[in-house]
């Protein structure tokens, strides 16, 4: 089925095929002298260009240099044209964004108006787009006071509008204070200054009151008068920084403030989700006070997990019982039924639980085939060929834009048009689609295409194994299982090289260049530059480095490494129990969601690794140890 598979698909790769090199140097050329406004010098290019892929690329680059330079209203018409004809190329959706600003710039009122989709095109374009009727004369209020009464700043393109509402008298005090509380509520304090400086100098005696109490919760208890919703967002701070304060507080807080009941319900939950989080065995008690119609699934999963972590095996069960049927379904809340009924003597009970759920590959899935001794079940069923859907695909022009972008080493271009013809798809198509990035090697792509199309069985495209060679290397040289290392480079990057998180972390195993540097010195080698990071050979090897220190910090215990590796050494040292502790339950408990999904995955990835790498699958149960309340590490700092 697979040959057939692919014979199918080499059909549909005939774009980039057909593509020369002449072709695509032609087409390098032809943009750059686009980007530079001599498009009309190159009429042979364009004609030699004509079917290729990317050929509204030019245009899109010759109008933008245009717009640029030499904006006129015959100008407009051609990029209203344009932009129109093609509203799902990305060039000139970025083109529209910049002809927009331009058109405001230009006083462009009419064209602007005619343009702009109030309900589409986002704050921005909104405020220009009421900008454009306080221009022609129209007196847009209501849609102005709505883009005013937010509680952070907004862009620059509102300026003009906002300083309409000032001059024509309606940013009254009391709009103004509005304001103010909803930014001190979203903690924007420097809005909340900002807007305090409008105001007649007794109201912003008020802004200055919230401003203290809010940076100093410490003095809620003595504060003067707040309003009560400003008093809950402080208490709130306070509990984050003192919990057992705040808890003292909240009886005369309540009495003094009198809060409605969903005020009240807001400050017992944040007591509830503090206590369990900071594994304390007041969580419960807190929980029971607790209004559970008003709970949501983050609330009621805390209450249980608080109950896994105090093996109050009896309330588990209840508490599982009670949850919403859809909620109740979920893996981890069926794994944690079985084992509160084993705990609890019903053997009968939990097997069949148990066994029900160990069908599944996943993180619970294995812990449950654990607890029964089973194998685990990988479940491999690869995608299906589907002509038809393989016809639907390669009818869309993004897909042969995105090849021919892909073979020109813009990825970050063709990710773009990937978006495009991913949203144009039915799930048919997009499974076939799923298959097409992994015979490119487009791994990010296929595995989150396959997800968007809802197929999870095809462990060829979900688990890949590039770099084999390079991974495989630098794992054994750091004495670490190879399964393991690509399970955190799944988790951490899908197998993107040179990609980079908001944080700055880099390339296959997502390493920050401090931590890079840190790793190439304690093992002598050169500082690396964040251009290295991005090679695989530079990354997985220092990346596998760290990882072998993680474990070495935790006395190989993978659960800890993995954790630290997500949130780093410091804050498991805070989370470490009082007593060994079941790792199931450690895990269960891990107070930041991202890390605790990040254990949970990889340690469900590292077992299907281990099958694609033709290793023996280790046991969760074998692999994970009782996490202690003390390490080595610990110890000596606790000396020092």
């Amino acid at each position: 089925m697979r040959v057939l598979l692919i014979a199918a698909l080499v059909g549909l790769a005939g774009t980039a095929a057909a593509t020369t090199p002449a072709q695509r140097s032609l087409f390098l050329d032809t943009l750059a002298a686009a980007e530079q406004g001599r498009l009309d010098e190159k009429p042979a290019a364009r004609r030699q260009l004509e079917n290729y892929p990317l050929q509204d690329y030019l245009t899109a680059a010759d109008l933008s240099y245009r717009l640029r330079t030499d904006a006129s209203a015959a100008l407009d018409r051609r990029i209203d044209a344009f932009v129109t004809a093609h509203p799902d190329l990305p060039p000139a959706r970025a083109l529209r964004g910049r002809w927009l600003a331009s058109l405001t710039r230009r006083e462009r009122w009419d064209t602007l108006l005619a343009a702009v989709d109030t309900d589409a095109d986002g704050t921005a374009n909104r405020c220009r787009a009421v900008h454009a009727r306080i221009a022609r004369g129209g007196e847009p209020a209501t849609e102005a006071l709505e883009l005013w009464r937010v509680g952070h700043s907004q862009p620059d393109a509102c300026d003009p509008v906002f300083a309409w509402l000032e001059d024509s008298g309606r940013l009254s005090a009391d709009e103004i204070l509005l304001r103010a509380r909803l930014a001190l509520l979203e903690g924007h304090f420097g809005l909340v200054r900002y807007l305090g400086r409008k105001l007649p100098e007794d109201r912003a005696a008020r802004t200055d009151r919230w401003l203290d109490v809010a940076q100093n919760p410490e003095r809620l208890a003595s504060a003067g008068p707040l309003d009560t919703d400003v008093a809950v967002y402080v208490f709130k701070r306070l509990a984050l920084r003192d919990l057992n304060a705040a808890t003292d507080l909240y009886p005369p807080l309540v009495e003094r403030l009198n809060p409605d009941a969903a005020q009240q319900y807001e400050m017992k939950r944040y007591l509830a989700l503090l206590y369990a989080q900071n594994h304390e065995s007041e969580a419960l008690a807190w929980f029971a006070r607790l209004d559970h119609a008003r709970m949501d699934a983050h609330e009621l999963g805390w209450e249980i997990r608080a109950a896994i972590y105090q093996q109050r095996w009896p309330l588990v069960i209840e508490a599982i019982h009670d949850l919403p049927p859809e909620l109740a379904d979920e893996e981890e809340w069926r794994y944690w039924q079985a084992r509160a009924l084993a705990e609890t003597g019903d053997d009968e009970a939990a097997r069949a639980r148990y066994q029900a759920l160990a069908r599944e590959r996943s993180y619970h899935g294995y812990l449950a085939a654990d607890a029964l001794g089973l194998d685990y079940s990988l479940n491999e069923r690869p995608l299906a060929p589907d002509t038809d859907a393989l016809a639907r695909l390669r009818a869309q022009p993004a897909l042969a834009r995105a090849e021919e972008l892909r073979a020109l080493g813009m990825d970050h271009q063709a990710g773009r048009e990937w978006n495009v013809l991913v949203d144009q798809l039915d799930g048919a198509a997009l499974g076939q689609a799923a298959r097409v990035a992994h015979d490119w090697g487009w791994h990010i792509r296929a595995i989150t295409t396959l997800a968007k199309a809802d197929y999870w069985d095809d462990l060829d495209i979900r688990y890949p194994t590039p770099f084999r060679d390079t991974v495989t290397d630098a794992a054994d040289r750091a004495s670490i299982d190879p399964a393991y290392a690509y399970a955190i480079i799944r988790t951490e990057s899908l197998f993107q090289p040179a990609v980079r998180s908001p944080a700055g972390a880099i390339g296959l195993m997502q390493l920050m260049p401090g931590t890079a540097r840190l790793v190439a010195r304690q093992n002598d080698e050169p500082t690396p530059s964040t251009t290295a990071l991005t090679e695989p050979a530079t990354n997985a090897r220092l990346g596998t480095r760290y990882l072998r220190d993680m474990l070495d910090r935790w006395q190989g215990n993978l659960a800890l490494a993995t954790a630290s590796y997500n949130a780093g050494p410091n804050r498991i040292t805070r989370w470490l129990p009082e007593e060994p502790m079941d790792p199931a339950i450690w895990i269960a408990n891990i107070p930041y969601t991202e890390t605790r999904k990040y254990v949970q995955r990889t340690m469900s990835h590292m077992s299907v690794f281990q099958q694609r790498l033709s290793e023996s699958i280790v046991p969760l149960a074998e692999r994970l140890d009782p996490i202690r309340p003390r390490y080595a590490d610990d110890d000596a700092a606790g000396e020092s």
